[in-house]
C-alpha cells in the first residue's frame, strides 16, 4: 500500500480527457505519473463506469473501462458493496441544510446518488480496507442538478457547510471525516482562487 491514496471522482476522468478547464491538468499529470511509479494509489470506483459517457469525453465508440484504462493502467477499482450501497442510501435520506443564514431561510439541497456511493466507497476504504491515507479528489461544489430532483445537490467540497441538522449523525460524521478536496499537487502552482463562487455561502435554490 503506498503511502498516499486519493478515490478520483468521475469529474477528474473528464477534466483530464476533455482538458478542459485547463486548470488543475498539470496536477492531474503529476498524480498519475506517481500511480504509475507506485508512489501513491488511486482508486475508482466501479459506480464511475455508469458515470462515464465516452461521447462526452471524445471517445465515442470505446466503453467507459476502455476509456479509463487508457488514461492509466494503475488505477484500482473498489467494487461497491451491500455496506456501499446502505450507506450511500442512509446519506441520500438525510436533510441537507445551510448552516449560515437564518433557520427558517436556509437552503437545502439534495444529495445526488453518484455522490453517495463515492462517499460510501471512501468510507469504505478507510474502514474496511485499511486505507487510512485516502483523500477524496474531486471539483464538485454544488453546481451540478441532480437528474431526478432538477435541483442543485449538495457539493462534495464544502459538505459539511450543508449539515445543520445531520452533522451529529455518526454515520454523517463518518463521511465528513474524509478530505474531500480538488486535486492538488504540491509540485504545481495553483490556479488563481475563484472569488465569485463559495462553497461556504452558496446561493439558496
Amino acid at each position: 500500500m503506498a503511502s498516499k491514496a486519493y478515490l478520483w471522482d468521475a469529474c477528474i476522468l473528464y477534466r483530464w480527457l476533455n482538458a478542459q478547464p485547463p486548470e488543475y491538468l498539470d496536477h492531474i499529470k503529476k498524480h498519475l505519473e506517481e500511480a504509475s511509479s507506485g508512489s501513491v494509489d488511486i482508486y475508482i470506483s466501479t459506480i464511475t463506469l455508469a458515470e462515464i459517457k465516452p461521447s462526452n469525453m471524445g471517445r465515442s465508440g470505446l466503453t467507459p473501462s476502455q476509456v479509463i484504462s487508457s488514461i492509466s493502467s494503475s488505477f484500482i477499482y473498489i467494487d461497491t458493496s451491500p455496506d456501499i450501497m446502505s450507506l450511500a442510501g442512509y446519506l441520500r435520506d438525510q436533510t441537507y441544510e445551510q448552516v449560515d443564514g437564518p433557520i427558517d431561510r436556509a437552503a437545502t439541497r439534495p444529495l445526488g446518488l453518484g455522490d453517495s456511493i463515492q462517499l460510501a466507497t471512501a468510507v469504505a476504504l478507510r474502514e474496511e480496507f485499511g486505507v487510512q491515507n485516502l483523500t477524496l479528489h474531486t471539483f464538485d461544489e454544488g453546481k451540478k442538478k441532480d437528474g431526478q430532483e432538477g435541483k442543485k445537490c449538495v457539493p462534495l467540497i464544502g459538505l459539511e457547510n450543508w449539515c445543520r441538522n445531520c452533522a451529529k449523525d455518526e454515520e454523517v460524521q463518518r463521511v465528513l471525516s474524509v478530505p474531500r478536496k480538488k486535486p492538488d499537487h504540491p509540485s504545481c502552482p495553483l490556479p488563481p482562487k475563484d472569488n465569485s463562487t463559495s462553497s461556504r455561502k452558496p446561493p439558496a435554490s
